[in-house]
């Protein structure tokens, strides 16, 4: 086996520093994904006004950063604030050359514009594209624009970039319905728009946070099929949100249709084996798909599922898997969530190399890290703890 191509050193610094926010394995995780994308495709950073007034050191220094790992990505400027566009664009283009990053001035309405975009960011060179005040322009007219720029680019993700960072809830009662929201540090940090858009009405959100809500789910629906996923967060924490499961900001998302069924009937067997054995990277034992399941959670597509069996004192998660194609889709945040929802008690195990167990730390209750399974428990009473140990390191492999 080949040993891995070493990083060059200004990268290492890059993922050390991640390493201190979060865990190096999800850095280089995001960062295998990311470098699996052509170069157009990354992202777009859009930093809004005030961020450029106040903090433009800031955002040349994570572009810098970015840069040192071999991502590049498009800067668009005055999508919520046009008459602050052609000045912020001057401002950028000056001050990267400075930190080694040749930057390239474009005009939104310029022809072709995604091809030079494209060239420029195989070149590693960055655009910078404005936005210019119109009496005729309008908010959607800019959405548009930047939807049609999405498409052609195939751009994974949106990164609106605000001094404040995340949208952050009003209501903080854990018997209000915003409580079932995924909340840290104040801020919320993913919405699924197919289950959360409601729980967010009502004043929860300032008046602007639901602007920008509004605006962001716009986008996603401009661009619908594509698997972009839009992200709010400040210039300090643009890295921690691309490259930790954690983040810091707010992820929002169309969302994937997760089916749940309560047996095998009305289930595609020869794709959930594909799915299940592609995730793993092994062969399932036969018997494996013919015990009958408390409950079976699919992304519609095929593209995510989870296995859940009875099991006592509470239900067993016998398998949590999404392709690899579609890691950092957030397909698996979709999948937790209707599962938690169901089973608010639950308990599994992976082995100790599982890609994911960093992910599984964040979810769970409590651990106990054996010899060769890890095994993971929520909403289980401290005295049927041994139990649920017990019972998940004795289970046989699923796996030939």
């Amino acid at each position: 086996m080949s040993s891995p191509v070493p990083l060059p050193a200004a990268a290492e610094a890059v993922l050390t520093f991640l390493e201190s926010v979060g865990r190096r394995s999800e850095a280089e995780l995001y960062l295998r994904l990311f470098h699996k994308l052509p170069k157009e495709s990354f992202a777009i950073i859009a930093p809004g006004g005030p961020v450029l007034r106040y903090a433009l050191g800031s955002v040349v220094e994570q572009l810098k950063f970015l840069a040192d790992l071999g991502l590049y990505a498009p800067v668009v400027l005055g999508l919520f604030d046009p008459q602050a566009g052609v000045s912020g664009s001057e401002r950028l283009v000056k001050r990267l050359p400075a930190a080694g990053l040749p930057a390239c001035p474009h005009e939104m309405t310029e022809p072709d514009l995604h091809q030079r975009i494209a060239e420029e960011l195989r070149s590693e060179r960055i655009p910078i594209v404005h936005f210019r005040q119109s009496e005729t322009d309008t908010l959607d007219a800019r959405l548009e624009r930047i939807g049609a720029l999405v498409k052609a680019l195939d751009t994974r993700k949106f990164v609106l970039l605000r001094r404040r960072g995340g949208l952050r809830p009003r209501i903080e009662r854990k018997a209000d319905p915003a409580a079932a929201l995924s909340v840290s540090e104040g801020r919320i940090s993913i919405i699924n728009l197919r289950s959360d858009a409601e729980r967010l009405t009502g004043g929860r959100l300032s008046k602007r946070d639901q602007e920008l809500l509004a605006c962001s789910g716009r986008l996603l629906e401009l661009v619908d099929p594509s698997p972009l996923l839009v992200s709010i967060t400040s210039p300090l924490n643009l890295l921690k949100e691309l490259f930790t499961v954690k983040g810091a900001g707010t992820l929002i998302k169309r969302g994937s249709l997760v089916e749940r069924h309560v047996s095998l009937e009305g289930i595609d067997m020869a794709r959930l084996r594909v799915l299940l054995e592609a995730s793993f990277g092994r062969t399932l034992e036969a018997g494996f798909l013919d015990r009958p399941p408390l409950a079976v959670y699919l992304e519609a597509a095929y593209r995510g599922a989870a296995v859940v069996h009875a099991a006592a004192p509470a239900p067993y998660l016998s398998k949590f898997a999404v392709l690899p194609e579609a890691q950092g889709e957030g397909i698996g945040g979709d999948l937790w969530t209707a599962i938690s929802r169901d089973y608010p008690a639950l308990f599994w195990r992976a082995r100790s190399d599982n890609p994911i167990a960093s992910w599984y730390a964040t979810v769970c209750d409590g651990l106990s890290r054996g010899l060769q399974w890890t095994v993971y428990w929520r909403g289980i009473a401290p005295s049927a703890i041994p139990e649920v140990i017990a019972d998940a390191e004795s289970r046989p492999s699923d796996f030939s």
